[in-house]
């Protein structure tokens, strides 16, 4: 130490920050490698779990929009069930088919529901229906059927000149209603499997 203080002052300043360079260095190399690997180590997991929040992020994108899509298809099948449902609404139908009836001044002679007949894919069900009325009154009232929202075939159809006062053709008709036919999907569902 004495020859440390008979040093002039730069020299003692050099040798000062020569042994401030030596400790930092030292205390790199030594002590603070383990926080700088540590510390490498850190940032390397931190960007692992950054690329996973992004791929968790793009999957809840996909699910969001695979739930959008299962709505959409949701919303659809509603559609298709009111257009051939499951059941065949006997009762909602004689009385749609009454009210067309009337509101083209139709006078109806007979309305008779036959059995369901299950087809392949699709269950059926007629509806012999007998109105009388004007040619144009019975032409009005095939057109309200073709546009209900169920799926109406009229088949069958024979007219003959009226003979009673006011009506000019008697037809002869049967409506044929389609169903859904569950039992078909689900069989077509086993021989899949």
């Amino acid at each position: 130490m004495e020859q440390f203080t008979k040093l002039p002052v730069w020299g003692q300043f050099v040798v000062v920050l020569l042994l401030g360079a030596l400790l930092c260095t030292a205390a790199w190399f030594y002590p603070l490698s383990g926080w700088n690997t540590a510390m490498e180590a850190r940032i390397a997991r931190s960007t692992e779990l950054e690329g996973q929040i992004q791929q968790g992020k793009q999957a809840q994108r996909r699910v969001d929009e695979l739930n959008r899509q299962i709505d959409l298809i949701r919303r659809d099948l509603e559609v298709l069930k009111s257009i051939i449902p499951v059941q065949p609404d006997t009762g909602k139908l004689l009385r749609v088919f009454q009210t067309y009836a009337r509101d083209q001044n139709l006078n109806i002679a007979s309305i008779s529901p036959s059995a369901v007949a299950k087809k392949d894919l699709y269950s059926e069900q007629a509806y012999k229906i007998n109105v009388s009325g004007g040619y144009h009154d019975v032409a009005l009232f095939f057109d309200k059927i073709a546009h209900m929202r169920r799926i109406v075939n009229v088949t069958n159809l024979e007219m003959s000149a009226g003979g009673s006062k006011g009506a000019t053709v008697n037809a002869s008709f049967s409506a044929l209603v389609y169903m859904q036919n569950p039992e078909a999907f689900q069989a077509l569902e086993g021989k899949k499997s």
